[in-house]
Order: structure tokens, then C-alpha cells, then sequence
């Protein structure tokens, strides 16, 4: 079998190659790629990666046929035209894990082809998958924009993953290899000399280490996108992820930029920071279980101006329960034991860089599901019958806290008695030592008594019920049974 270029596709089926036979993109210094002879196993070099290594480099299993993608953002994946070759929507799994047959977690997506892509190797070969459901745990490696891009230099190391054809270990497995860049203009060439993509890569990451040797501070970005080459491991052609973002966040209508505004200048927010130092290096860097999002990682990124909210922000937030009110009681009705309670707050970070997490602490206990990261910030609560302080903290993007005032509430009694700091007296109540009910014991989804209902412990919309989380005892609390939240 003879070909000229090939685009990178994989059908799952062994026996059947996708090949598109398209024009070479021309570069100055890369190595023609002409007419190629079959296909030599015996090349393109890399290994396995490591368990939770380069975990946000992705399968994208379409049924019939499968490419690699990278998550740049909680919702986006991006990846290469001719995968989906689709510019109205094109269903995918995304697979997370090391190997596709074993992957430790899939989401559904929808993916959209570059409406400019012509169908050749290159510059317009760019696409993106919108996550049905956000990803959050996984450690992402930004795309490389705005300043970033200056790190993009002949040769300068790189490392290529993907999920395709190797020499040394089959196909279906994510693996990587570093090369370095040959030549770049609107797109790259990258590798040769045995080391390269192959089939099954294509829309894949290539990333780069902005390293402090070269002015940078030695985290990493994602910059490439396997578009195709000749025979494997003769270096191919790789479109560029900066040249994609534009049409992806205009068209997705999703900032994937966190550290720029669109047009590429510097504009930190507070999602630009936490970027991995060793995202291929999976030991260390925790489990599937926990998005392998343990490793080491940076704090808000300053490699092109001030951080986010650097040297500035040093007021914490104002906050306060808008309700219940101190000294609210509420009735528990007939043939019930519990009431169901509404908890609102108000923070705002009148400096400017915003209210990261408002958090609740209930008769001094923080619990489970108790954080929200979005306004408004609310909370439906079931109590049972007992007296119950309620208090709120607000956290800025830069770990400055605000603590409200704390309301005294009553379910099916008098309220405890907790000062009331615009009078500096205490509004009328019980005693606080009394918890209504007597029992310091911790409930569960068993008891047939009072509690707090926590069911949805995730910071997410559902009624489906979740484990009760452990509380201090000797709080009056019987257990946290059901949280509903509104989203």
C-alpha cells in the first residue's frame, strides 16, 4: 500500500485505515513529504505514559472511528476538523483514563468541525467537543495564547500524546514521545527521526514546558493539534491551537483563555493559576478517583504581567444571611418531623476580583455540600426539631474571609439566643445550650427522626440521594438525609 499524506484517524476496526489522501501543507525546513512507501512499523518511537499521566490528553471513541482530543477547559475538548468531520454537531464519548477499553470515566459531548477547514493537512484542520457535563477535577493544561505563543520556537522540546498506532505497544493506549518543533509559521511541523503520530492521534495534544531558562515559569501549555503527516515517525504537520481559540470561544460562546481577553492580551481571572508543573509525570499526582488533580501545581499565573488580584485585593467580602431571620421559628406540619428551611446569602467583593466560595456552618459544624460557588448563593435545608445557630463565610478569589453575623433559627421551639450585633443584645429564645432534641447522636437516611437533608452533597443539581456527611457529635444535629439545591 502506497499513500501520500495521511490525516490521522483510526477505525476501530483493525483491518480499515481511514486515509485521506490531501496536499501537504508547505513549511520552510521540514522534510517533504511526498509520496510515501508502506507503512513501517518500526518507527516513531515514545512509551506508555504513566498512571494519571498527561490526564487531560482524551480518547474520543465516535462508534466507528476514534481520535485523541484535549481538554483545555471543564467543557471543551479540542481536537482536530477531520475527526468530526462535522460542522453541525457530531455525537462522541470523551474517555478519560490510559487506555480506551479501561477508561476510567466517559462523558458524553458534541463535537464541531472549523467551517473553514477545506479538507487539507494544516492550518484550518481544528475542532471542538462541548462536554454534555463540566469536568472539574481533572488538572488542565491551558492552551498556549497571547504571550505564550513567543515559546513557540524551532527547536524547542515538545511533547506529542495520543492514543494511536505505535511501534512498540499496539493501539488504543495513550502514549507519549518529545521531539521538538522543526518549523512553524500557521502551523508546525514537528518530529521525525523515528519519532511522531500516527494513525489513531490525530486532534491530539502537543505540549510545551515554558521553561524559566527562556523567560518562562516552567508550567506547561497544550499548542498543537495532530493534523497529518507521511509514514509514521517522519514528523508531520500540526495545526495550531491559538489559531483555533477565536472561532472556538465565538462559536461555543465558553472563554477557554482564562489568563487572556480575545484578543490575546493579558487579562488574568481567578481561573488563571493552579496550572500542573508535572502533568506527565503521574506518580504523585493522585488517582482516577480524584481526577489525578494531586500533583503539584502553580499558584496565579504572572508569566505575562501582575497576577490576578496581586498586591490589591486585601479587603475580604462583605457578607450576611438575607434569611432566615434571627430568631425565626418554624413550624414543623402535622404528621411530620421536619420542616423545610430556605438559606440565603449575600457576599459581594466590592474590590473587584469577586467571591470565590460562600460556605455554611451549622451549629459550628461545616458539612458536606455545604459550599457554593455561584450566586445567588442558597441552600434548602429539612431540619428536625431543635434549635440551630446558622452561620456563613465568604472567600475572594485570593483567601481573604468574611464572616456574617449568626442567626438563631427554631424548628418546632423557640430559637437558641444568639446576639443580634446591630443592637448588641440578643434576640428572645431558648437557651443555646439546648439542642431541642437531646440526641448527640449523628443520624442517617435510616432515622426515623429529625435531621438535616442533605441528598444532593455535590455542588450540582439532583434529588438523588447521596451518603449522609459525618457531623460533630453533641451538636443537636440527627444526621444530614437530603440537600436540594437550586440551580
Amino acid at each position: 500500500m502506497t499513500r501520500t499524506t495521511w490525516t490521522r484517524l483510526r477505525n476501530i476496526a483493525p483491518t480499515c485505515l481511514a486515509l485521506s489522501l490531501v496536499p501537504t501543507l508547505a513549511l520552510a525546513g521540514p522534510p517533504d513529504i511526498g509520496a510515501g512507501a508502506d507503512h513501517d512499523p518500526n518507527i516513531y518511537g515514545g512509551a506508555a505514559v504513566e498512571y494519571c499521566g498527561w490526564p487531560s490528553a482524551v480518547y474520543l471513541d465516535f462508534g466507528f472511528s476514534a481520535c485523541t482530543g484535549t481538554l483545555v477547559h471543564p467543557s471543551i475538548v479540542i481536537t482536530a476538523a477531520h475527526c468530526p468531520d462535522s460542522t453541525s454537531g457530531k455525537n462522541v464519548t470523551i474517555r478519560f483514563g490510559e487506555d480506551y477499553a479501561g477508561g476510567e470515566r466517559a462523558v458524553a459531548a458534541t463535537c464541531y468541525s472549523n467551517p473553514g477547514w477545506t479538507g487539507a493537512v494544516g492550518p484550518q484542520d481544528y475542532a471542538y467537543c462541548k462536554l454534555s457535563q463540566p469536568v472539574t477535577d481533572v488538572p488542565i493544561v491551558p492552551a498556549a495564547f497571547g504571550c505564550d505563543v513567543s515559546a513557540l520556537t524551532i527547536g524547542r522540546e515538545v511533547v506529542i500524546v495520543g492514543f494511536g498506532e505505535s511501534n512498540n505497544g499496539g493501539s488504543g493506549s495513550k502514549r507519549e514521545v518529545a521531539t521538538t518543533i522543526v518549523a512553524i509559521g500557521d502551523s508546525a511541523f514537528i518530529g521525525g527521526n523515528g519519532k511522531d503520530a500516527c494513525f489513531g492521534d490525530s486532534g491530539g495534544p502537543v505540549f510545551i514546558q515554558l521553561k524559566s531558562e527562556f523567560g518562562g515559569d516552567d508550567t506547561w501549555r497544550a499548542f498543537g493539534i495532530t493534523s497529518g503527516g507521511a509514514d509514521c515517525g517522519s514528523g508531520g504537520t500540526y495545526s495550531l491551537m491559538h489559531e483555533a481559540i477565536p472561532w472556538i470561544e465565538q462559536h461555543s460562546g465558553i472563554d477557554v483563555t482564562p489568563c487572556h481577553d480575545s484578543e490575546g492580551n493579558w487579562a488574568p481571572t481567578p481561573d488563571c493559576g493552579a496550572m500542573p508543573y508535572e502533568p506527565g509525570n503521574g506518580s504523585g499526582a493522585g488517582t482516577w478517583a480524584s481526577g489525578c488533580s494531586e500533583g503539584p501545581v502553580s499558584g496565579f499565573g504572572a508569566l505575562c504581567g501582575d497576577a490576578f488580584g496581586s498586591g490589591e485585593d486585601m479587603d475580604p467580602p462583605t457578607v450576611s444571611i438575607a434569611t432566615p431571620g434571627n430568631g425565626d421559628v418554624f413550624d414543623i406540619p402535622p404528621g411530620e418531623t421536619q420542616a423545610e428551611v430556605t438559606i440565603e446569602v449575600a457576599a459581594d467583593d466590592g474590590d473587584g476580583f469577586g467571591v470565590a466560595q460562600v460556605r455554611l456552618k451549622i451549629n459550628g459544624a461545616e458539612f458536606q455540600g455545604n459550599v457554593d460557588t455561584t450566586a445567588p448563593y442558597t441552600w434548602t435545608l429539612v431540619f428536625g426539631q431543635g434549635g440551630y445557630t446558622i452561620e456563613a463565610i465568604a472567600e475572594d478569589w485570593t483567601g481573604n474571609e468574611g464572616v456574617a453575623a449568626p442567626v438563631g433559627i427554631g424548628v418546632g421551639q423557640d430559637a437558641p439566643n444568639v446576639p443580634d450585633p446591630d443592637t448588641g443584645g440578643s434576640e428572645s429564645g431558648s437557651d443555646p445550650s439546648d439542642s431541642g432534641n437531646g440526641n448527640d447522636e449523628v443520624g442517617d437516611t435510616g432515622d426515623s427522626g429529625g435531621g438535616i437533608d442533605v441528598s444532593a452533597a455535590c455542588n450540582c443539581s439532583t434529588d438523588e440521594p447521596q451518603p449522609s456527611a459525618p457531623l460533630l457529635a453533641g451538636l443537636g444535629l440527627l444526621g444530614l438525609l437530603g440537600l436540594r439545591r437550586r440551580r
